[in-house]
């Protein structure tokens, strides 16, 4: 008889426990977290490119920018500058760096606004080997 009282005693006391409120901090955290994560997925950028002989095959993908006239959004375009100096601007999302000379170069992609030239601040820069 006792085990059976000692058994009801501990389901009663489990059972209390289910609705326990949540620490404020804890939940705050996770707010946090989740508006830093969405700011950065707003301004990254997302570049990918193959290098084939002397050209290289560029495609960019920036969240909130279009490169085409009949899309809404921010109109931009994208200076192309190879080994620190200007090399093109491109004005759709993928392109062709063209006559790039053997050996490893530093590219660096810059979104600028269409119309005011003003950087967006928002690049992305990677290497190159030309073989």
């Amino acid at each position: 008889m006792k085990k059976w009282i000692l058994l009801l005693v501990i389901i009663c006391l489990a059972g209390c426990r289910e609705d326990m409120p949540e620490p404020e901090s804890f939940g705050m955290e996770h707010e946090a977290e989740a508006a830093m994560l969405n700011a950065q997925k707003k301004t990254d950028i997302t570049v990918k490119h193959i290098v084939q002989g002397s050209q290289v095959y560029v495609e960019c993908i920036v969240p909130g920018v279009t490169f085409s006239t009949g899309k809404k959004g921010k109109k931009g375009k994208i200076v192309v500058s190879v080994d620190g100096k200007r090399h093109d601007e491109y004005h759709t999302a993928a392109f062709v760096i063209k006559g790039l000379t053997k050996g490893i170069h530093h590219v660096k992609l810059d979104i600028v606004e269409k119309k005011s030239r003003q950087s967006l601040g928002l690049q992305k820069q990677f290497y190159i080997t030309i073989p």
